[in-house]
């Protein structure tokens, strides 16, 4: 494995990603051999990737048979690498960043795609500079960010199928909690400090020199494509919108308000984010549908705080504190279905505590409950149980790989 690595330094920073709708029928075990260990499947196989203080355990989506489970440093915080087919693990707490090969991706051919399944398996290539909690993936290259010195490393993700990634690192002088991401003229940006927090985003060309900066974002925090080369990035009172170059604010839908959680949508220049304020709990049992285009924003209240929230088929899926699935429909923004999946449980302090996490694809939704370490997979119209399995350690994270979007 070759791991090359080129240093640069971002001058004037001074400061400090065939569809089928069901995932039942066809299996990995009716796979047909073909030569370099990959074997080709009828339809894509969705996999779940599963974190949890041991590691990471990988279970088909299709009957949650488990089909692997791999150990690590330090609990995984888990982001899916532009191929759709690796997974970065992140393990803050070991300051390492591994990647995990799910084995299941689909190849466009024409009209179509061809699917493919291996086994799964963990790269050698990691990256070890520092702490860290973000990747960011385009339709070429992914970026690991280092908060303990504000660098990161860009490659080229398809390197990734041969274990043999060419590492760009570019070192901001910078130390903070941030992120960076690519743009589509092989350049980056880049977040930058004022005091502990991230505040704005450096404009950085392809050989990470600073050529510009946009202000205006305090509490820079969380990040997701937009329309067809932008990025959005949450603030305390809103959502900073960047396109060529140029950044954009979009406040938040109420005063004292703002976003630190995004999620977009291939091809929708609608984003959709949390809601946070001091002044108001009940901001947390709200979700905001920011429109890029219109440059509006509208919320829905979901009357329940929630552990996250997921988007495929024109939908956005919050698992609620009252154990159900609040269905949204992107284009209306109302609650079109409330689906109970697990028991109800209770949102704590801390943040990083276990909770029940769910992931969804092709009309299908998968919830992990720690609290009996299950994995169960739903019908997304119906909320019929269709699977349920029981997972060798407690889920804290998940993630579906290759799923009909």
């Amino acid at each position: 494995m070759t791991r090359t690595v080129i240093t640069l330094l971002a001058l004037g920073a001074t400061v400090a990603a065939c569809a089928e709708s069901d995932p039942r029928p066809e299996t990995d075990a009716g796979a047909t051999a073909e030569t370099s260990g990959r074997q080709s499947t009828p339809t894509a196989q969705p996999r779940l990737v599963i974190g949890s203080d041991a590691g990471v355990e990988l279970v088909a989506g299709s009957d949650l048979e488990g089909l692997g489970r791999f150990p690590m440093a330090s609990r995984p915080k888990l982001q899916v690498a532009g191929d759709g087919r690796h997974v970065f693990t992140l393990q803050s707490d070991a300051k390492e960043v591994g990647v995990v090969d799910a084995g299941t991706w689909s190849e466009a051919h024409g009209d179509h795609s061809h699917a493919y399944v291996t086994a799964p398996s963990v790269l050698d290539t990691t990256f070890d500079r520092g702490t860290s909690y973000h990747a960011v993936s385009d339709d070429e290259r992914s970026i690991v960010w280092f908060d303990d010195d504000g660098s990161f490393e860009a490659f080229d993700w398809t390197g990734l199928e041969d274990d043999d990634v060419e590492v760009q690192r570019v070192e901001t002088g910078a130390p903070h909690h941030g992120v960076a991401a690519p743009t589509a003229d092989g350049g980056f940006l880049a977040s930058y400090p004022e005091g502990e927090e991230a505040a704005g985003l450096l404009v950085l060309d392809a050989q990470g020199k600073e050529t510009d900066r946009i202000d205006g974002c305090n509490g820079l925090h969380g990040e997701t494509h937009v329309g067809d080369d932008g990025y959005a990035f949450g603030c305390s009172d809103g959502v900073l919108v960047v396109e060529d170059g140029e950044g954009s604010l979009i406040k938040a839908p109420f005063e004292g308000s703002g976003t630190s959680t995004l999620v977009g949508a291939d091809d929708s220049d609608v984003v959709v984010g949390n809601l946070f304020s001091e002044q108001d709990a009940e901001m947390a049992q709200r979700i905001a549908f920011y429109d890029v285009e219109a440059k509006e924003v509208a919320s829905v209240d979901l009357g329940v705080e929630y552990s996250g929230f997921v988007r495929a088929d024109g939908q956005t899926v919050a698992l609620g504190t009252d154990g159900a699935l609040h269905v949204v429909d992107d284009e209306s923004r109302k609650v079109v279905r409330t689906l109970k999946v697990v028991e109800p449980w209770t949102m704590t302090e801390e943040f990083s505590d276990p909770k029940p996490q769910v992931a969804i694809g092709g009309g299908f939704a998968w919830v992990t409950d720690p609290r009996d370490r299950s994995v169960a997979v739903f019908d997304l119209t119906s909320g019929k149980e269709r699977e349920r399995s029981t997972l060798e350690d407690v889920p804290t994270s998940l993630v579906v790989v290759n799923s009909p979007a």
